[in-house]
């Protein structure tokens, strides 16, 4: 029981933070919510489980991967910052998750093995 009510309360946290990214965006607020985006919130809480129930080992092993993560995230921005308005905005996501999928995997190729 006590791992669902977990869960149940990290999506409850993760879905509170979309809502109030799209009631920014809504407002015409684009650069504030292109700032929280970033925002690390959702590590916040995630290190803090990761941290308190699997260790600093774990921890750190975690934060390794998402630093090595923003290459893959600033190609996805970069993919949907140049189609956004050339494709159709299905399209363009699609595209900016595939090119993120491809750089991310190519990390996890060469980190893997390492780790």
């Amino acid at each position: 029981m006590r791992g669902s009510l977990d869960i149940l309360i990290k999506a409850i946290l993760g879905g509170v933070l979309i809502a109030v990214l799209l009631s920014f965006a809504r407002r015409g607020q684009y650069i504030i919510t292109g700032l929280l985006v970033s925002l690390p919130a959702v590590s916040l809480y995630t290190w803090w489980w990761i941290g308190k129930g699997e260790g600093p080992k774990a921890l750190r092993t975690a934060v390794q991967a998402a630093i090595w993560s923003a290459i893959p995230w600033v190609t996805y921005l970069v993919v949907v910052y140049l189609l956004a308005g050339r494709l159709p905005l299905w399209l363009t996501l699609l595209c900016g998750a595939g090119a993120y999928l491809v750089v991310a995997s190519a990390f996890l190729f060469v980190l893997i093995p390492h780790a």
